[in-house]
Formats: structure tokens, C-alpha cells, sequence
């Protein structure tokens, strides 16, 4: 379970809310799609609310699923199953976990792997950083993905990661001009870069 929390959190860019309300329903293995459309209100697992609706409007969102992560899911559904475990995607009791359980999980795998401990929702920026860095998404692609409600608010806490942006465009640009010097000017009465009155 920790490590298909951390896999999604990470691999979808979901809000620690919505990973938490995650629900069976809400995944479809066949066509590769996650439905992110509850939020998770919890008191304890004796008093929680499955909210039908997310941070923002735009938060209610389909995010496609990469063949890694499908492959990951139905592993750990047949788990669930073999427990009897039917509903939330992060649970081993068939009851919600608590929003402190994923920050415990990230504390402990950060310090197994020695490297920093961040929130939950420091799973959601690496998320973007990772499409950035590595697939150079664009901005709607993870405007979408983040659930956004306009790609302007994605700028907003991203911009930066685009920053290298222009180098693939600078690969393209390079001999896509061609041009040929004159051998002889054409300008004849040009006295260099100086004034010259007519």
C-alpha cells in the first residue's frame, strides 16, 4: 500500500484529498483512466465524508494512466481482493486512511532513500517537475493534469521549471536558414555605417 500510494501521488499529480477518497469506481484499468471527481473530509474512520467535489471545479478531471501504473494497480487490487478489500484504493481495512498516515509513509521512505522529506502534496509539484523536465509537456497538458482551472495558475507556481524550455527550439532553429554572401556589393554608393547624404 505505501508504495502505490507514493507511485500514484507521484505518477498523477493528484491532491492528497482526492488520493485519499480514491475509490475502485473511480479507476478504469481497461481504458487507462482515473476519474478524480470526491475529496476526503475525515474526524476518524468512524466519521468521514467522500465529497462529490474536488478543490476547484476544474479539479473534477479524467487523467490518463500510463501502462506502468495500470500494470502497479491491478497488482495491487488482486491484493486488496485477496483481503476483501473492495473500495478505497489506499487502505488495507476497506476504511479511508488518515491524511497523517501519508505524510508517515513519505517521512519513512524518504529517510530509508536518504533523500529530503516533503508533504504530500510535494508529491504533486514533483509530478510536474517530472513531466517538464523529462517529457517537456506543455503547459495545457499539465494544466489538465493538475486540474487547474486555467493554465495562467499553472504558470504561476511553474514558469520556472520551463525555463530551459527554448533549447529544443534552439536544436530546431539551427540550419533551418539558409543564405548565401553576395561576392560583390550591390550597394555601390554604401560608405559604411556612417551618415551619408544623398
Amino acid at each position: 500500500m505505501c508504495f502505490i500510494m507514493i507511485w500514484l501521488y507521484y505518477m498523477m499529480g493528484i491532491r492528497v484529498s482526492e488520493g485519499l477518497a480514491l475509490n475502485w469506481s473511480d479507476i478504469d484499468l481497461v481504458h487507462k483512466k482515473m476519474f478524480v471527481h470526491h475529496t476526503l473530509e475525515m474526524v476518524n474512520q468512524n466519521n468521514f465524508i467522500i465529497k462529490p467535489y474536488t478543490k476547484t471545479v476544474s479539479g473534477m478531471r479524467t487523467i490518463s494512466l500510463d501502462d506502468d501504473t495500470v500494470v502497479e494497480l491491478r497488482k495491487w487490487k488482486k491484493v486488496q481482493a485477496e483481503h476483501g478489500i473492495k473500495n478505497f484504493v489506499f487502505s488495507y481495512t476497506d476504511l479511508p486512511m488518515y491524511r497523517s498516515t501519508v505524510q508517515r509513509i513519505i517521512k519513512r521512505y524518504a529517510k530509508i532513500a536518504n533523500v529530503p522529506i516533503i508533504q504530500g502534496k510535494g508529491l504533486r509539484h514533483s509530478h510536474v517537475s517530472y513531466l517538464i523536465n523529462e517529457f517537456n509537456a506543455d503547459i495545457l497538458v499539465v494544466s489538465k493534469r493538475l486540474g487547474h482551472s486555467s493554465p495562467e495558475i499553472t504558470l504561476k507556481h511553474y514558469a520556472h521549471l520551463w525555463s530551459r524550455n527554448d533549447e529544443n527550439i534552439a536544436e530546431q532553429m539551427s540550419g533551418n536558414i539558409h543564405f548565401k554572401f553576395a561576392k560583390k556589393s550591390v550597394t555601390s554608393k554604401f560608405n559604411g555605417n556612417q551618415s551619408v547624404s544623398i
